[in-house]
């Protein structure tokens, strides 16, 4: 596994990647692999707002 190093983690865009995730996975047919999707943007949004929440000023 890939070590993101600071900048790395301060240049992602976890909200695009987020928002981006969800729309790919509400193009696919209901079932397991949708269900997945979905949760692994959920995760993602988390992440985005962890992010947030961790560098507010």
């Amino acid at each position: 596994m890939t070590e993101l190093t600071r900048n790395d983690i301060d240049s992602h865009d976890w909200a695009a990647r987020a928002s981006e995730a969800l729309a790919q996975a509400n193009k696919l047919p209901p079932g397991l692999k949708r269900s997945e999707a979905i949760r692994k943007a959920a995760q993602l949004r988390i992440a985005a707002d962890m992010k947030n929440w961790l560098t507010a000023k």
